[in-house]
């Protein structure tokens, strides 16, 4: 797209060069008669000619060259969008700190050595001990002590599990970002130029290139390593995967509360995603083909209730 793009702007010039040279001599040859005047204008007339069909060739060959190269675009922009959209948050109803404070307490209070080595700490199994007695008020309204503590703790238990089994199925979708390269979009992108200025490709670099290379860089250097060296032996800290893995994930997702009489949801948007489709949509219909824009519809990825 760059060489038809510079092409066609050289044809441009010679042609027009070369037509105010014919005029010039042309008029000159007129009102003083002089063999040199009539040499040159024939040649600027016959290099007028050459330029104007390299002109309409060039046209084609640019709008064509375009075309496909923002159809690449295009498509690699989806391909890399589609592979951040299998991602899946890790969700729980409980605090983030509290979550993975508590996830602390429990790796390092696995048997009594533990908790000779690193204290018997349950600061943040009281608290969510608390959480969750209030929020079950009703289920434990008529159990005995004993039958609550052991409810509890079950809760506890299951919340725990359910979040661990999670982070590990989320860790193989974090790592699957290590399969593409951003290399393809990178050499597509260093060939477009537009024969309008820069004002489209600032545009395609800011809404589309800029937010997914960002997001992919970041996911890459502070989650996928981190999570790369947990896959392969080298770190065995869930809790700390897990504390950087909620950081990261809410430039993902988006939760959005809703009430509906007597029953609370939170309902999960893949929210980067989302709007990085409307802007591929954007640029698909308004830059490459120059159509209506399809609208594009965008569905919870996950509902849990309260």
């Amino acid at each position: 797209m760059k060489t038809k793009c510079k092409t066609l702007k050289l044809s441009i010039s010679i042609s027009a060069i070369s037509l105010i040279i014919f005029s010039v001599f042309f008029f000159l040859n007129n009102y003083y008669e002089n063999i040199w005047y009539e040499y040159i204008y024939n040649i600027s007339l016959g290099l007028f000619g050459s330029s104007f069909v390299v002109f309409l060739i060039s046209i084609t060959e640019y709008r064509v060259a375009k075309t496909q190269l923002l159809e690449k675009i295009w498509n690699e922009s989806r391909n890399l969008n589609n592979q951040l959209y299998k991602i899946r948050p890790i969700y729980s109803n409980v605090d983030d700190k509290l979550l993975v404070d508590y996830i602390n307490e429990w790796l390092f209070r696995q048997n009594e050595k533990d908790k000779i080595l690193f204290g018997d700490k349950h600061e943040a199994y009281d608290k969510l001990y608390k959480y969750f007695l209030k929020i079950y008020k009703y289920e434990t309204k008529e159990m005995s002590e004993k039958e609550t503590k052991s409810y509890i703790n079950s809760l506890i238990e299951s919340e725990r599990k359910k979040v661990l089994e999670d982070l590990e199925k989320i860790i193989d979708q974090y790592l699957n970002l290590n399969n593409y390269s951003f290399l393809e979009i990178n050499n597509l992108l260093g060939d477009v130029q537009f024969f309008t200025g820069k004002k489209q490709y600032l545009k395609l670099h800011q809404d589309i290139y800029e937010p997914l290379r960002n997001m992919y860089n970041e996911l890459k250097e502070n989650v996928c390593y981190h999570f790369g060296l947990y896959r392969d032996g080298e770190a065995n800290r869930p809790d700390v995967l897990l504390s950087i893995l909620l950081e990261h994930q809410k430039k993902l997702f988006r939760i959005e509360k809703k009430n509906e009489g007597d029953c609370k949801w939170d309902i999960i948007y893949a929210n980067f995603c989302n709007d990085m489709d409307d802007k591929i949509e954007e640029f698909r219909a308004k830059t490459i083909y120059h159509c209506n824009e399809e609208k594009v519809s965008h569905h919870p990825i996950e509902m849990h209730s309260l």
